[in-house]
Parts: C-alpha cells; sequence; structure tokens
C-alpha cells in the first residue's frame, strides 16, 4: 500500500479495487465476488467494512447479494440514452431481440389522467394496450398504452403481438410524430406487476409516462412503461451553447 493510502478509508479502497474489477471485465456479469473473509484478510480489515463496501456497490447495481450463497456480479444493464428513440429502436439497434406478450387489449372508456393527456372528453371510448417486455428472453418491463380508437383499432395482428408500437402507429398516420414529453419517476413493484415483471413485491423500478403529439392534430398516445430497476437505465447527455448574439 502506498503511504498516501493510509489516509483512505479502508471500505473506499475496498469499493475502489472491486469497483475496478468490474468496470475492466476482470470480473464479469454472474462472476462470483471473493468471499467476505477473504477479502477482510487480504484488505487487513473486518469483515463489517467489507460489507460496508458491498453495501454501496449493491446500491449502485455492480454487484447483487443472495442470501446463502454469496455475492455477485450483476448483468448489465439495458441502457436508454436517446431519447427520440423507442426503447425498442436503441435497443434492437444494438442487436439485442425484442419480443412481447400480450397480457390485455380491449376498448374501454377515457377518464381522468388518461383523458387529459390525450386531450379527449370524458368518457371517449379508447383502446388500452398491455404487453410484458423481453429482451433477449428476460422480462425488462410491463408496457402499458393508450390509445385513440381509431389507431387501436388499425393495428394489425403481428403488430399487436410482435411489433414495437412507434412504427405501428407511424404506420397508421402516415407520418412521425413531431413532439414527445416524457416523465420518469422511482416506485416499488406492487402485487399486481410483481408477477409480470418476474420479481418480489416491492423491489425497484423505474416509471415512464409519455405522451406523444402529431401536430397540429394533438396527442396520438398515453404511455406508461415500468422497467426493472436491476434491469434498466437511462442515460442522458445534454451540452450547454452560449446564446447566440444578435446584432
Amino acid at each position: 500500500m502506498r503511504p498516501e493510502d493510509s489516509f483512505i478509508p479502508v471500505y473506499y479502497r475496498l469499493e475502489k479495487f472491486l469497483r475496478e474489477q468490474i468496470l475492466r471485465g476482470a470480473l464479469k456479469p454472474g462472476d462470483a465476488i471473493p468471499p467476505e473473509s477473504q477479502l477482510a484478510q487480504q484488505f487487513a480489515t473486518s469483515r463489517m467494512t467489507v460489507r460496508q463496501a458491498f453495501s454501496r456497490l449493491v446500491f449502485e447495481g455492480l454487484i447483487v447479494r443472495h442470501r446463502g450463497r454469496g455475492s455477485f456480479v450483476a448483468p448489465a444493464r439495458l441502457e436508454h440514452t436517446k431519447m427520440w428513440l423507442s426503447f425498442e429502436e436503441e435497443v434492437q439497434a444494438r442487436g439485442s431481440k425484442i419480443a412481447h406478450k400480450l397480457l390485455d387489449m380491449r376498448t374501454i372508456p377515457a377518464e381522468g389522467k388518461v383523458a387529459e393527456s390525450l386531450a379527449l372528453a370524458e368518457g371517449t371510448p379508447i383502446t388500452l394496450l398491455q404487453r410484458q417486455r423481453l429482451v433477449d428472453g428476460q422480462v425488462a418491463g410491463l408496457e402499458i398504452r393508450y390509445l385513440p380508437r381509431h389507431i387501436g383499432e388499425a393495428l394489425t395482428q403481428d403488430e399487436i403481438h410482435n411489433q414495437p408500437l412507434v412504427p405501428a402507429v407511424e404506420r397508421i398516420l402516415g407520418r412521425p410524430r413531431t413532439r414527445l414529453s416524457l416523465r420518469v419517476t422511482a416506485s416499488v413493484v406492487r402485487r399486481e406487476e410483481a408477477k409480470i415483471l418476474e420479481t418480489k413485491v416491492g423491489a425497484p423500478v423505474l416509471v415512464r409516462e409519455n405522451i406523444w403529439y402529431l401536430d397540429p392534430e394533438g396527442p396520438i398516445q398515453y404511455g406508461k412503461s415500468i422497467f426493472r430497476g436491476d434491469r434498466y437505465q437511462m442515460f442522458v447527455e445534454f451540452s450547454s451553447m452560449p446564446p447566440t448574439s444578435t446584432s
């Protein structure tokens, strides 16, 4: 150990060591993390300090802990970086296979927030579409869509069961959406969602609400996607542009 490292808390050095091992690929998804006793001896510290480092890495989503089995490198999360592209479009562009499992599709009256988001009068018939989303065979999330009835009724059976919704709606309308509003919130899985997401009640999720617009007509879809927190993350990068001077 370098002399200057003696001023750095042991848990931080251990955390940094394991993080670097994971990020550079020395430890790969699914690999077992060395036992607490081994790391405690290697860093001349207590197992409690090792657990503290583990807890921080669990919070970051880099490792997962299984009672009675130990700690393992977490699977890489699906990352959504291009907000204008749909989740499916971005993941497919990276070579992953997308699949959908239809859970529900029916006509319902627009009420409350749904009616407001679609700019429709309360009670207007609309289409509800709910599907389980899978990426490379793994459940990633739950898709809930509310569509004006004329759009929902124009979807083909292949689009309903197998295809991402964005290109399907654009086919029906004959041109692409022109605006997108998006809100992301953190939540926990409710009992009725846990089975669909194949996780336990209370597990963390990210909820994405969005409204698609076709100007000048207005809203063409209100949707909510619930993603497993251990399999999905968003990354958005913004750049600062100086204001344009005017003469």
